[in-house]
C-alpha cells in the first residue's frame, strides 16, 4: 500500500541528512500505523529496529472486523457490495464512500472505535481534510493487504509490541508477536483501551518502554 511507501521514502530521506546515524534508523507506528511499521521494517533493512502501540493489520481488521470476529459471509457480502459499487461508478454513477469510524454517540459500534470517533471526530485528532470517509472501492485493496504476511521469515529486528489489555484490536499485537522470530517483548498495558495508549492515561505507561526500547537497541 501507498503508506508503506511512504515509510520507505521517509527512510530515504533520513539516510541524506549528516545528522543521522543510517545504522540507527527505527520505526514506531501506532494502530494502522504499527502494521504500516511492521510491513516496511519486514522488507526494508535500514530499520533497525520496530516499536509499535495499539498495532491494527489493516488487512486482517477489513477481513474478520474490528474484533476479529467476523464471518465469511459477512466478508463476502461486503466484496459483493464493492463489486456493485465499482460496477455503478464505472458507468457513470458517484462514487460510493463509507466511514472509517462510527459517527459520535454510535453506542451499536465496539468500545474502541467510539473511543476513536470522540478522538478523530473531535478538536483532539480532526483534520480538516480528514472527513471521516473513503470510497468503499478501496475496501478490496484493505482486503487484499496483509501487514503481517512477510513478519514469520523476515522481520528479524528487535521488536516491542505495546497494547491494551481491554483493547478489541489486542489480537493483532498477539498474532505479531506469535510470528516475529526476532528479539521481541508484547507489552500489555492492564485496563488499557485501544486509544487509551495515543489519547489517554495509557500514553506515559507506553513512552516508559519505548524511551529506552529504542535508547538500548539503536
Amino acid at each position: 500500500m501507498n503508506r508503506v511507501g511512504d515509510v520507505y521514502n521517509a527512510v530515504d530521506y533520513l539516510t541524506t541528512l549528516p545528522t543521522v546515524d543510517p545504522e540507527r534508523i527505527g520505526v514506531l507506528g501506532i494502530c494502522a500505523g504499527g502494521g504500516m511499521a511492521v510491513k516496511a521494517a519486514s522488507v526494508d533493512r535500514r530499520i533497525k529496529t520496530v516499536g509499535t502501540v495499539s498495532a491494527v493489520n489493516v488487512g486482517a481488521a477489513t477481513r474478520k472486523g474490528w474484533e476479529g470476529k467476523g464471518s465469511e459471509a459477512d466478508l463476502l457480502a461486503t466484496l459483493e457490495a464493492v463489486a456493485n459499487s465499482r460496477t455503478a461508478e464505472s458507468a457513470g454513477a458517484e462514487p460510493t464512500y463509507v466511514p472509517y469510524v462510527p459517527r459520535l454517540g454510535d453506542t451499536s459500534a465496539p468500545r474502541d472505535l467510539q473511543e476513536a470517533a470522540d478522538y478523530y471526530l473531535t478538536p483532539r485528532g480532526q483534520h480538516p481534510n480528514a472527513q471521516n470517509k473513503m470510497l468503499m472501492s478501496g475496501l478490496s485493496a484493505w482486503v487484499g493487504f496483509d501487514a503481517f504476511d512477510l513478519v514469520a521469515t523476515l522481520l528479524t529486528q528487535p521488536l516491542l509490541i505495546i497494547a491494551g489489555s481491554e483493547a478489541g484490536s489486542l489480537w493483532h499485537s498477539q498474532e505479531l508477536y506469535a510470528k516475529a522470530p526476532g528479539p521481541k517483548e508484547l507489552f500489555i498495558v492492564e485496563g488499557a483501551t485501544h486509544v487509551d495508549l495515543y489519547d489517554g492515561e495509557g500514553v506515559g505507561r507506553a513512552m516508559s518502554k519505548l524511551s529506552p526500547f529504542f535508547t538500548s537497541n539503536l
